[in-house]
């Protein structure tokens, strides 16, 4: 039938502007959206109802139906869709009511764009079984509706595909608008669990990279701060020696005193970077060396090694195998390890530790481990348990595809990273493995 055809198309026009038209804000809260939805629902139903076309008589009798009278029933219908998100199945209800109505009045009608509307609505929050509810009182109102009709016009009258097919056609329509509806509840419900589990991986990648902007600044300037202070205490013994050696000096003691003023200053900078970063960790006494702009590793281990002698540290260095060209993380990976060692000697022996750096090459594999042991001015030998350094080294070194092991053999502080020459190499060694 044209008719169940048009009725069809107009349907799915309906629930498609639903989803679509554009949403603004009108007098008393009322959105664009839902008022454009209303209007051409209302244009819809009265198509349907035939006051377009002048066809408006009842089915008790010839007498015409005031096209009046039919305009303001619609509207009065389709302005309940106002408030179809607030209350959808009471709206559902009060709709299929007039609906019924209307086609028991109105011989040849059906006003059914409304229903549709209201029933998408009615399923698009309704839960798993209040939406069983919504479709069988969408169906039932069909069901009422074609036994109203077939008892008005005569059975004797009609043919079962008269009856059959449009029951069959408006049925079908509102199972699809129904189904469309779920799916549509579905979506958003895996929409709105996607963004929660997205706010939640940011939070954590937030997380992490405040962690890695931490770590690096624990590498860069504590280090650096740290043996700035170093020095100067070296520098301030030595000038309290030359001082006590030759006649008062002004001018030492000037000296003596802005040395003084550097050490303080950088062990409150010390105390504020960690207070600012988060970490339990003491201001203490740790190493950094001005490096070029490129990311550091082994080729400047040598200025990390003089560093550390002029800090007080007796370092040695032992190198076994032929050097090979690192991967920058691998190289980072590398440098940090000898940096925080030499931090830790410094920390927890003291000036005059005696530092033993291993630098072992073999065909795919360096192996870089320091070995700290106390000296004359040892300070205390307990090793740290946490915070930023050993465990940000640690997740440095296996992010680059190494191993890392740190912990005190008999009476040194062993640090050990066993590290790929690249990362193709690591891959080709998981690999074999």
């Amino acid at each position: 039938m044209n008719r169940d055809s048009e009725l069809a198309a107009v349907a799915q026009g309906a629930v498609t502007f639903s989803r679509e038209a554009p949403s603004g804000t009108l007098p008393f809260g009322i959105r664009w959206r839902d008022l454009l939805i209303v209007v051409l629902a209302f244009i819809g139903d009265l198509f349907f109802l035939g006051v377009f076309t002048n066809e408006l008589n009842t089915r008790h009798g010839d007498a015409p139906v005031s096209p009046v009278v039919a305009v303001v029933v619609v509207a009065a219908m389709a302005t309940a869709l106002l408030w179809r998100w607030r209350a959808g199945f009471p709206v559902l209800v009060y709709v299929l009511a007039i609906t019924v109505g209307l086609i028991l009045w109105v011989q040849e009608s059906l006003p059914i764009i409304c229903v549709l509307v209201a029933l998408y609505a009615a399923a698009r929050d309704a839960s798993h079984r209040t939406a069983a509810l919504v479709l069988g009182v969408g169906l039932g109102a069909v069901a009422i509706s074609t036994a109203a009709v077939v008892s008005n016009d005569g059975v004797r009258d009609l043919q079962f595909s008269d009856v059959a097919l449009p029951a069959g056609v408006l049925a079908s329509v509102m199972l699809m608008v129904w189904i469309f509806a779920r799916r549509e509840q579905h979506a958003s419900r895996r929409a709105a669990a996607l963004a929660t589990q997205m706010d939640a991986h940011a939070e954590l990648a937030t997380r992490a990279e405040r962690e890695r902007i931490a770590r690096e600044l624990h590498d860069i300037l504590a280090h650096s701060v740290s043996a700035m202070m170093m020095q100067a205490a070296g520098a301030r013994a030595l000038g309290h020696t030359v001082a006590d050696e030759q006649p008062p000096d002004e001018r030492v003691q000037t000296i003596l005193e802005a040395l003084s003023s550097i050490e303080t200053t950088g062990s409150q900078s010390l105390r504020e970077l960690h207070r600012l970063l988060g970490t339990s960790v003491s201001a203490a006494p740790e190493l950094e060396v001005a490096g070029p702009s490129e990311p550091p590793g082994l080729a400047q281990l040598d200025d990390l090694v003089r560093t550390g002698r002029r800090s007080g540290l007796m370092v040695n260095v032992h190198r076994t195998g032929t050097p090979g060209e690192l991967d920058p993380s691998v190289g980072i990976a590398a440098y940090r390890t000898v940096q925080e060692s030499l931090t830790n000697a410094l920390k927890h022996l003291g000036r005059g530790a005696v530092v033993d750096i291993h630098e072992c090459w073999d065909e795919r594999e360096v192996r870089v481990q320091v070995r700290c042991r106390g000296g004359r001015d040892s300070m205390r030998v307990d090793a740290p348990q946490g915070g930023l350094g050993l465990r940000g080294l640690r997740e440095r070194v296996e992010l680059a595809g190494g191993t890392f092991e740190a912990g005190w053999l008999d009476d040194q502080f062993v640090t050990t990273a066993l590290l790929p020459q690249s990362a193709a190499r690591s891959g080709a060694r998981e690999e074999e493995s």
